[in-house]
């Protein structure tokens, strides 16, 4: 699946995802094979402060785009703890 489009103005939301947690060598193992991420609208960053998951959905609202993402890290096994847009 790729970014949620219907039939309204599609514009490009930038966010960050926060996991409630590391993600364990399973979860990030799942998420590089994930064929539903292959899109790139879901990225994966690791640094000292912790793992997060840029994003940049197309959808007709921000809400729209964030559910989509929650819902493809979900179904790897990887609960989201906080949204925060791009550049807060």
């Amino acid at each position: 699946m790729s970014s949620p489009v219907g039939t309204a103005t599609v514009r490009e939301w930038a966010f960050v995802l926060y996991p409630e947690g590391e993600p364990t060598s399973e979860q990030s193992d799942r998420f590089d094979q994930a064929d539903a991420l292959a899109g790139g609208e879901i990225g994966w960053e690791r640094d000292q402060q912790g793992t997060r998951f840029p994003c940049a959905v197309g959808a007709s609202s921000w809400e729209t785009a964030v559910a989509w993402a929650v819902e493809r890290l979900g179904e790897l096994g990887v609960p989201v703890a906080r949204v925060e847009a791009a550049g807060e």
